[in-house]
């Protein structure tokens, strides 16, 4: 038989009674790809939700429950957990046959992309069933399904995986940087999934990226300084971990002329080397040449806050108790010496 694609197009605009009416041909290839989409029919039902087609639809021993469409192999239950059915994800489910575990040509499965787009219930509904098992799995990015809702933020996402024993690495890498699901949190600035990775045992918050980067260190680059000063306060981290090629994250920080927390890390108390070289020059010499810099270039501010953090590193190599008082007394942190303790157990 000639393909004709008319029951796409009923499935497309949700008319069950010519479906019902084309499925009476029991030639008709009921798993047939759309020439535009990809998508066979029973995909086309997941994607509009339309819950009675998809019903009509597995009823039928001629429907392939996994077919993958041919070019990212996208199968029902992807198509249906990528566009937020809940109630076809539900169906799908209750399906003996369903491949829960089976992903696109990109290696991200149902779970992974739920997670991506921070479908709470489709995750929930996923995670509480038993056949699902490849949580750890990695797509060809890198990111985990752990990783790929800590990087968008999810935190609700990330509440349910951390309390899920089958997550077995939480310190899992990204493989082409070797980034952590801590250190994408920190570089992003997502506060409360730091707050939420740091109350975790199983955490390694210091693990650097293949270039030697810290969490604390992409923080103080990317400057979210509500991040640092939640990590200022954690006693298990490393501020002064140097990255490969020598810089420290001090020392990022001032050339990257985040002036609030260059404040906060020498108000902190935190052992630091103020001193510290990189390629023959210290954080001094750097802020002179940017300032000499903006200053050839017209850019006002940007010029006073580079003689703004000069003042302020000589200030602390000349007088370090002096500096971080009046700096603790100026970010109003007088007294308040608060470390963070772990007490929970992923």
């Amino acid at each position: 038989m000639e393909p004709d694609f008319v029951l796409h197009t009923a499935c497309w605009e949700r008319d069950i009674d010519s479906l019902k009416f084309l499925m009476r041909d029991k030639d008709r290839d009921l798993n047939e790809e759309d020439i535009v989409s990809g998508y066979a029919p029973l995909s086309i039902a997941c994607e509009v939700g339309d819950i009675e087609i998809v019903k009509l639809l597995l009823n039928d021993n001629r429907i392939d429950v996994n077919h993958s469409e041919s070019f990212s192999k996208l199968s029902p239950l992807y198509v249906a957990c990528e566009k937020g059915q809940i109630e076809v994800v539900k169906l799908l489910l209750k399906h003996r046959k369903v491949d829960v575990n089976k992903a696109n040509k990109y290696y991200k499965t149902p779970l992974y992309i739920a997670c991506s787009l921070g479908y709470i219930e489709i995750v929930k509904l996923l995670l509480d069933d038993k056949r699902v098992v490849d949580i750890n799995k990695a797509a060809n990015n890198g990111h985990t399904s752990f990783s790929i809702a800590c990087s968008k933020g999810h935190i609700e996402v990330m509440k349910l995986l951390s309390n899920d024993k089958r997550v077995v690495d939480v310190n899992q890498a990204e493989k082409k940087d070797g980034e952590t699901p801590f250190y994408i949190a920190c570089g992003k600035g997502h506060i409360e999934i730091v707050k939420l990775l740091l109350n975790g045992q199983r955490v390694d918050i210091n693990k650097a990226n293949k270039n030697g980067t810290t969490p604390f260190y992409i923080a103080c680059k990317n400057g979210h300084i509500e991040v640092i000063k939640l990590l200022l306060n954690d006693k298990r981290v490393d501020i002064s971990k140097a990255r490969n090629n020598g810089e420290t994250p001090l020392y990022i920080a001032c050339s990257c002329r985040q002036i609030e927390i260059v404040e906060n890390i020498l108000a902190s108390g935190r052992e630091i080397d103020i001193n510290k070289k990189v390629e023959g020059k210290t954080i001094i010499d750097i802020m002179r040449e940017a300032k000499k810099y903006w200053e050839d270039e017209g850019y006002q501010c940007k010029r006073e806050i580079c003689t703004n953090i000069i003042k302020l590193v000589e200030s602390f190599k000349r007088n370090p108790n002096d500096t971080r008082a009046k700096l603790r007394l100026q970010l109003g942190l007088t007294g308040k010496i608060i470390f963070y303790f772990s007490n929970n157990s992923f």
